[in-house]
């Protein structure tokens, strides 16, 4: 997958992790990060924590981090005791864009590609990227347009050219794949 755009956009928020269980007794909180790579929170200095259905975000100063299998555990100021990490359970973790690390020329952050049109390589409008899954395997697309929705996993094979500049993800299919989505 090419790109020529993959500078931070400034002033947005983007998704980043879920808050896990609480660890331990000082206030200390699990996260899962989306892109299953917990090393990236050490970069971090600032957290939005957005509470699941109604509430506002909150900003958090990260204190402290450290890596414990695929998730990262931090500290943040003012969340002390295990039952006000407990409170964070479930929530989403953002960073502003300027935080979140450059990418590669063939790399994008998931954010990037939600909206964009999916055309296959014959010419047919698919629809438009409204999510993206992640699987034990690999990431899937989910495309969606007037009531349809398809699932096309993310993989080089499949995924021939994105183009930033149109909004355009261009798809190379396997004979029947789509159908299957039927």
């Amino acid at each position: 997958m090419n790109s020529d755009e993959n500078a931070p956009k400034e002033g947005q928020e983007l998704p980043v992790a879920e808050i896990g269980r609480p660890h331990g007794i000082k206030g200390e909180i699990k996260v899962y990060p989306y892109s299953g790579n917990p090393e990236n929170f050490k970069s971090y200095r600032k957290l939005i924590v957005h509470p699941l259905g109604e509430g506002t975000a909150k900003s958090y100063e990260l204190l402290s981090c450290r890596i414990q299998g695929p998730a990262a555990v931090i500290k943040l100021a003012g969340v002390d005791t295990r039952s006000q990490a407990d409170l964070l359970t479930g929530c989403q973790v953002l960073v502003e864009r300027q935080e979140i690390p450059e990418l590669d020329d063939d790399e994008f952050y998931w954010d990037d590609l939600q909206g964009m049109t999916v055309v296959t390589a014959q010419g047919r409008q698919l629809g438009t990227v409204s999510r993206l899954m992640a699987t034990g395997a690999h990431d899937i697309l989910v495309v969606v347009d007037r009531g349809r929705e398809y699932l096309i996993p993310a993989l080089d094979e499949f995924v021939v050219a994105i183009d930033a500049e149109t909004g355009t993800i261009t798809v190379d299919l396997p004979e029947g794949l789509l159908e299957i989505n039927d």
